[in-house]
């Protein structure tokens, strides 16, 4: 019997004990030992997955410890017991939140990652194709399914999987608490999306890609390793990919709400990288987002006024201005169809 671990935020929209009831059943018929992580916070499960693996790998230390103070019959069944114990796979449940905590707990080392979406958006699962049906998502749990993966950095500090943004959907973003997610769904992402489009008050965001002379001002920006955002049909880096070692950058240079809306829509159609007022390019090289008040100097990070420009990255938001990106190449090991 192989080894998962099994994390799941309870306060998911997707995500209650008949589901778990659910899932645990289907793994058990599948001769898996299950041990569980159960959260309740946002960016509780990356610690709770780092803290299990620093205890597993502990064990196994200690176990081989032993091995020279017994005979090699003894030898043989810790070696065999441990076998059983190592851990094959860390599965989450949710939506793309609880995807980049586990990823962040995960990035360079062996363990692949399962995932079954439950959560809001579930973005990277419908990007990607990952089945909605326990069933059908839990047969993705193969070996032949493994792939390697790019993951995006952030300041040196933070992985992302999907993307990284600064600009209108943030200030949407910013406002949507969990238990609003949990009780509105994807009807929250709609209502404050068009709040904020009425209400936000865009500030300039200058992109910098030192290493290829590039400088591109705009007023909102995306840095994506996957073509969609949101849904499928919204390919706003078509031409991205999960394992090609580039990032896909894509900045809405001018600030009227009407240039906005013809980007939005010409997305739906792949035409937006054609438009003169879009920039697009893919990079594997560094990239600086900054504007004139919050900016990198003497490659550090410098703040010089408060309400900096907000940054998401997979649909949390997670820091300000100014940031630093590059491309993590095949730092992660994951089951897609």
């Amino acid at each position: 019997m192989q080894k998962i671990l099994l994390v799941y935020n309870i306060l998911s929209s997707g995500v209650n004990p008949k589901i778990i009831n659910e899932i645990l059943k289907i793994l058990k018929e599948k001769k898996f030992l299950i041990d569980k992580i159960e959260t309740s916070k946002i960016g509780e499960a990356t610690q709770k997955i780092k803290d299990y693996l620093r205890f597993q790998n502990l064990n196994k230390l200690n176990n081989f410890n032993n091995l020279n103070n017994l005979n090699n019959l003894n030898n043989q069944n810790i070696l065999n017991n441990q076998n059983k114990n190592d851990l094959k796979m860390v599965i989450v449940v949710g939506g793309d939140g609880i995807i980049n905590e586990a990823v962040n707990a995960l990035a360079y080392s062996d363990i692949p990652l399962g995932i079954i979406p439950r959560g809001t958006g579930n973005v990277f699962a419908k990007d990607r194709k990952i089945p909605f049906s326990i069933k059908k998502a839990i047969e993705v749990f193969k070996d032949e399914n493994i792939k390697e993966i790019d993951l995006g950095l952030i300041n040196e500090t933070k992985y992302y999987f999907m993307m990284c943004s600064c600009g209108f959907d943030v200030k949407a973003i910013s406002n949507i608490s969990p238990s609003l997610k949990k009780k509105f769904k994807i009807l929250a992402y709609i209502y404050h999306g068009v709040k904020a489009f009425f209400t936000y008050k865009p500030s300039e965001i200058i992109l910098k890609i030192p290493q290829e002379n590039i400088l591109c001002k705009g007023y909102f920006c995306i840095i994506s390793n996957v073509r969609s955002y949101g849904i499928p049909i919204a390919q706003i880096a078509p031409s991205a990919s999960i394992n090609d070692g580039l990032l896909d950058v894509c900045v809405f240079i001018n600030k009227s709400k009407f240039s906005f809306i013809a980007n939005i829509l010409a997305i739906f159609i792949k035409m937006h990288i054609n438009f003169k007022n879009v920039f697009y390019t893919q990079t594997s090289n560094e990239i600086i987002l900054e504007n004139d008040n919050y900016f990198v100097s003497n490659n550090n990070l410098k703040d010089l006024k408060e309400n900096s420009p907000l940054v998401q990255i997979d649909g949390d938001v997670y820091c300000s201005l100014p940031v630093k990106i590059k491309i993590s190449k095949k730092a992660l090991k994951i089951f897609l169809p």
